[in-house]
């Protein structure tokens, strides 16, 4: 590798970076030839076998350009902070909230005509003591500014971090002639590897993407039947399962910050407005998708007409658990912190540091969900040749599918026709299996 030769991007060479981080290494091999087992087997005419194998190891570097909580804003001085235009920002206390007797409700709502009054805090700067313990711990994973790409305070904050890609997979097949009209094949593959996502905060507050762990296994068997020198029967079974899981640290964290009420172990999602967020939005995540397939065809060449008939049958289960915010979401806005009804005035941050969210939920996934359909496939092919330089083909296929249900029944949907309960009117929350209700809710079309 010369890394003379790598260009480094305007951006990275601006902050005083000198390296642009791109690594792939690619390689495998792969073996092929007859099953030979010494003084036991020789397959020379009938058994052969391949095996191949390649890996992946994937490093690229990926920027960000984010804005950050200057260290005066952390302490709650916000004597620094601007509005877009450049004109102090100010900060007004949300326990000074009060009705306006002045108000004039027949005018729009501006500064000359309050609805509600509210204090700014003195020298715009919020006491030690009402800053939020769980905010203060939180900060202590906080980065802080580290450039001035932008004008007040803004875009100050660059971080050059690896993307990465490791894989590893393999693919073995046999096949195998038998009684001079059978031939069966057998396969068996695997990929395993996990996705590191670029970081944007160093540590357990990191907002960006989960790593993500990943697992595909995919085996079949083949029986080719030659009927005839025009007539070959297929039969084949395949079974398929690709699992994917978010890796996340998850040791505790609410508990960490002081944060109670919270089962979850995960760093909470705090979202910050303007300003870089902390923590994932879904940090623990685990789906596994299964297939079966199981297919007969059989071709036909007669005359000028090539005829395949296939039957497919195919049956697919999704196993999933994503608790989305399953140590909480808290979202942050400057209205929390601002004069009632006026812009330019409060700040997400500010809200933050005062442990005001504008709205919070939380996710409670007790347990996955195990979802199941099968479709069913039928059709018929002509392939005409009207001439050697003329081909019509023909074809008709029918399917039939049948709904999504849960192995235990766990499903709801809103039934316009049924009557709700509480005022009788239709629109009604119903329940998979229950109440005349089938699993599914529809029927197989």
């Amino acid at each position: 590798v010369l890394d003379i030769l790598d260009a480094v991007p305007h951006e990275i060479r601006q902050r005083g970076g000198q390296k642009n981080l791109l690594r792939r290494n690619q390689f495998g091999f792969s073996l092929s030839g007859p099953v030979r087992i010494p003084f036991l087997y020789d397959g020379a005419r009938r058994t052969f076998f391949s095996l191949n194998y390649e890996g992946v190891r994937e490093r690229i570097a990926r920027s960000s350009l984010r804005t950050v909580a200057i260290e005066p804003e952390r302490r709650g001085d916000f004597s620094l902070t601007v509005d877009p235009s450049g004109a102090p920002l100010p900060i007004f206390d949300p326990a000074t909230v009060r009705p306006n007797p002045a108000y004039n409700p027949s005018q729009p709502v501006s500064r000359d005509n309050l609805e509600f009054l509210k204090d700014p805090f003195p020298a715009n700067r919020i006491p030690g003591s009402r800053i939020d313990p769980v905010s203060r711990s939180a900060l202590g994973y906080y980065p802080l500014p580290n450039a001035d790409a932008g004008p007040f305070f803004r875009n100050n904050y660059f971080i050059v971090s690896p993307e990465t890609n490791t894989a590893d997979g393999m693919i073995a097949r046999v096949d195998h002639t038998f009684l001079e009209k059978h031939r069966l094949s057998v396969s068996w593959s695997f990929t395993n590897g996990i996705s590191g996502a670029a970081r944007l905060i160093p540590g357990p507050a990191d907002s960006a993407p989960a790593d993500r762990d990943f697992a595909n296994r995919r085996g079949a068997i083949e029986h080719i039947l030659t009927l005839s020198p025009q007539t070959v029967n297929t039969a084949s079974f395949e079974a398929q399962t690709n699992i994917s899981e978010n890796v996340s640290d998850v040791s505790g964290w609410p508990q960490r910050l002081g944060l109670r009420g919270v089962s979850s172990g995960a760093f909470p999602f705090l979202d910050l407005a303007n300003y870089l967020d902390m923590g994932r939005y879904t940090p623990q995540a685990r789906t596994a998708r299964n297939s079966f397939t199981f297919t007969e065809a059989l071709s036909h060449k007669r005359g000028r007409h090539s005829l395949r008939f296939v039957s497919q049958l195919a049956r697919q289960q999704v196993n999933t658990f994503i608790p989305a915010v399953p140590a909480g979401a808290y979202y942050f806005s400057w209205r929390y912190t601002s004069l009632p009804g006026i812009v330019n005035t409060g700040l997400a941050f500010a809200s933050f540091l005062l442990g005001g969210p504008s709205s919070a939920d939380i996710a409670l996934v007790p347990s996955p969900s195990y979802f199941r359909n099968w479709t069913w496939t039928i059709g018929v092919q002509d392939v005409w040749e009207l001439r050697p330089d003329l081909t019509l083909s023909f074809g008709l296929s029918l399917l039939a599918a049948a709904p999504r249900t849960e192995f235990y029944d766990r499903q709801s949907i809103v039934d316009l026709a049924a009557p709700n309960p509480e005022n009788g009117r239709p629109g009604a929350l119903v329940f998979a299996n229950r109440d005349g209700f089938g699993r599914a809710f529809q029927p197989v079309v």
